[in-house]
């Protein structure tokens, strides 16, 4: 029997983020990016964007758009984009246009609604993501122009994940994240959300509206570049390191944060059937090599289990530890006081142990049989 009884339930998509899609819109054309996105060479992944995608530095540009999305549903790697507002500024600080473009979305609820001001009689019967989605996607990358947005990956991964849900293309966008650029640029404040910024500046703003939100982020652009002496292009050229985001590296996170969630899963699992040549060893890294290289410790782990040992959290269930060769870390500090007080523990760095990325690990696995 089919266990959706009510008609109106409808199966919701996995929850897993988004990384099976790897294919992202360069302008016309569609390229797998998993090994961009996967790559530390950072000439690599700058070759590999400025092939496909005619963007060159900040000095290119003409214009600015300042960008904001709203959702009315938002928990793990789901969300309902209600709202996507924007304006856009010749760079004399002129402004050219603005526009809330509003998104068919389900009405917040509890917490939620606290998060989102969006008035939902606009958006409960606007169009849909798909409706909407050639729109936002020209707007997002026209070749003069620069985005900002105020802690821009949040709204980068809003819109690569509505892609996902919706069936619509990744494509390849950059944005300017302006609170790492006024954390920089005005180190001296309290905070650096928009509402305490707008406040301490004289700046009216409606939290939490998009449009709103986005006006706001370029006028304390404005203050910022006045308080260093700047124009708007040397705030760009100054702070352009620092703060420039895109789709590829909110796909490298997600990636990331899958495989840490994975190696949760493997942490958490307390028996091994499996019998092999590891069996009787447990494997631990520490939290730094998991968030640094998840994906080589996800694949350790796996190799692992494959061949009948365990791959545990925390040192003190573990006997034998992957060190990463840092003798200042506390981590290593802990593991030398264990040897000390007797702990069957055997430190191995992980350079010898772990080649993860490729599939291949050392003989130094095998050495450690019991």
């Amino acid at each position: 029997m089919n266990d959706r009884r009510k008609s109106g339930n409808r199966s919701r998509p996995s929850p897993r983020p988004w990384i099976e899609q790897m294919q992202m819109r360069f302008g016309d054309k569609l390229y797998n990016v998993r090994e961009a996105a996967l790559t530390r060479d950072q000439s690599f992944l700058k070759d590999f964007v400025m092939d496909r995608s005619e963007l060159s530095d900040s000095s290119s540009f003409s214009r600015i758009i300042t960008f904001d999305t709203e959702c009315s549903v938002n928990y793990a790697d789901y969300c309902e984009m209600c709202s996507f507002g924007y304006a856009e500024y010749d760079l004399d600080g002129n402004e050219l246009s603005r526009e809330e473009i509003y998104i068919k979305a389900r009405e917040p609820k509890g917490r939620l609604k606290e998060k989102c001001q969006a008035d939902y009689s606009k958006f409960k019967d606007a169009p849909s993501w798909r409706q909407q989605y050639a729109k936002i996607r020209e707007i997002l990358t026209r070749k003069d122009t620069l985005y900002i947005a105020h802690s821009s990956k949040s709204d980068i991964g809003f819109i690569m994940m509505m892609n996902r849900r919706r069936e619509t293309d990744q494509f390849y966008f950059r944005v300017y994240d302006t609170l790492e650029m006024f954390k920089a640029a005005m180190p001296d404040l309290e905070k650096y959300n928009l509402q305490y910024l707008a406040e301490k500046f004289g700046i009216e703003h409606d939290a939490h509206v998009s449009l709103s939100d986005a006006i706001v982020c370029f006028k304390i652009l404005q203050k910022a570049a006045d308080m260093n002496g700047l124009d708007i292009k040397g705030m760009f050229s100054k702070y352009e390191q620092i703060s420039m985001s895109d789709s590829v590296d909110v796909l490298r996170d997600f990636i990331r944060s899958d495989r840490r969630h994975q190696l949760t899963k493997i942490k958490e699992t307390e028996y091994n059937p499996i019998r092999g040549p590891l069996t009787g060893l447990r494997f631990a890294s520490d939290d730094r090599m998991e968030r640094s290289d998840p994906e080589a410790i996800l694949e350790f782990a796996r190799h692992v289990i494959k061949n009948g040992g365990s791959y545990v959290s925390g040192l003190v269930n573990a006997n034998v530890y992957l060190w990463d060769g840092d003798k200042e870390s506390r981590s290593y500090h802990f593991a030398m006081r264990l040897v000390r007080d007797g702990a069957n523990l055997e430190i191995v760095q992980v350079d010898e142990a772990l080649d993860g990325r490729y599939g291949q690990f050392p003989d130094v696995c095998w050495e450690l049989q019991r």
